[in-house]
């Protein structure tokens, strides 16, 4: 199970210590504290399946929905706590298939071939993460256009998910020919990415210090925008269709403090790594931060709406700015000692990483991924709405499971 893992401002380690981090300029440090102070937070249960308010009488049915019953593609269990119809509680079990990436113990490059594929579709966010770390921890400067060139490839993966939740939403309500169109531009857009890059999901990209292989930017950003338009025309259609926001509209309703991403986002909070990280600086980028305020799925699918756009825009002044992207070079083990810790603003919200480095080998890795965060949003909104919700509220939230396995 995840035991061990961080609740946005409380963390747990392997051993069960607790920590809390704060986030001066960006990067988050941390601090032992005590663990009844972060026990009890909703969210933190929620993620470790511990209910001490599970529906229990007579007449309730604990309906099991998961890969072994049918229903969903990922290898995740969830109790459904229920009626018949309506849902009480539900506790998810995202170890119902085991998932653990052994990183610690590797050397650089090693450790970053198995980084990218912790959650592949994110692969840039994470490959960077720990590129960045490992920059850091060498007093290197940051090159510009490096950053200019990470910021891109990020935003492109953001277009991609993103799209990738919306048509899931459609499929949900039988929209199908909005759901197969939208899958039809994602892939035009990883094919995109393949032809820039060398690898449909950025694989073998990000190296330590620059760029592992030369990739090209050149007009990228016409490319992303006539993508975005077609979403756009796409999208027209579905916020027209009454059966389409009638499903999503109202369901699986929640405010938290301790929510990120679009989630948080959608619930009126101002919130967004990349105001805040450190190694990708947007702040010359002219950010837009998009909110909104309904709290429920339709709110969260307008965020990412807007965010599409905005993405395309974002990579449109990046390519701009752009000049030379350097090439990666090897690193000494010797020069590479110390600990540190980085975030990023993934599709589904911020994200944590933080790097242990001996002689040039990763001692220990510690990732709190954003789907963490919304897994536990989802179990406390899907309370009181239908079964027939659980598919949108599910979906809307954008959860990778491969997020939820861990790394060593």
């Amino acid at each position: 199970m995840m035991v061990g893992e961080d609740v946005i401002t409380g963390v747990f380690d392997s051993g069960g210590r607790g920590y809390e981090v704060s986030y001066g300029f960006g990067i988050p440090s941390w601090k032992k504290v005590a663990d009844h102070a972060i026990e009890g937070r909703e969210d933190f249960k929620a993620c470790v399946g511990k209910y001490d308010d599970k529906a229990e009488g007579a007449d309730v049915l604990n309906f099991t929905y998961g890969p072994s019953t049918g229903g969903l593609t990922e290898s995740i269990k969830f109790n459904i706590y229920t009626y018949g119809e309506r849902i009480l509680s539900l506790r998810p079990e995202p170890s119902y298939k085991d998932r653990k990436l052994q990183v610690s113990g590797s050397g650089l490059e090693m450790a970053n071939l198995r980084i990218e594929r912790y959650c592949g579709p994110l692969s840039p966010f994470y490959s960077g993460m720990l590129a960045a770390a490992v920059e850091s921890v060498m007093g290197a400067d940051q090159d510009n256009d490096l950053r200019l060139a990470r910021v891109i490839m990020n935003e492109i993966s953001r277009i991609s998910d993103h799209i990738h939740v919306i048509a899931k939403l459609a499929e949900g309500a039988s929209q199908n020919v909005a759901y197969n169109l939208l899958f039809a531009l994602r892939e035009k857009l990883l094919r995109l990415i393949a032809r820039r890059f060398g690898h449909r999901y950025f694989f073998g990209i990000n190296g330590f210090g620059g760029l592992v292989r030369s990739a090209n930017f050149k007009g990228i950003s016409s490319e992303v925008r006539a993508i975005v338009d077609e979403f756009r025309q796409i999208w027209i259609r579905l916020e027209n269709s009454r059966i389409f926001i009638d499903r999503i509209q109202g369901t699986a309703t929640l405010k938290r403090a301790w929510m990120v991403g679009p989630a948080a986002r959608a619930s009126g909070t101002h919130i967004d790594a990349r105001m805040e990280s450190s190694f990708l600086r947007y702040d010359d980028l002219d950010l837009h931060v998009s909110i909104s305020s309904g709290a429920d799925t339709l709110a969260r699918t307008l965020v990412r709406v807007d965010e599409i756009s905005e993405s395309a825009r974002i990579i449109e002044r990046a390519e701009s700015m752009i000049r030379e992207v350097p090439v990666a070079g090897r690193t000494t083990k010797s020069e590479v000692n110390g600990e540190i810790s980085v975030r990023a603003e993934t599709p589904g919200g911020d994200s944590l990483m933080r790097v242990t480095l001996a002689k040039g080998i990763i001692e220990k890795i510690y990732i709190r991924p954003s789907s963490l965060q919304n897994l536990a949003v989802f179990a406390y909104a899907i309370r009181e709405n239908l079964l027939t919700d659980f598919t949108f509220g599910y979906e809307g939230l954008g959860i990778h499971i491969s997020e939820l396995g861990g790394v060593l």
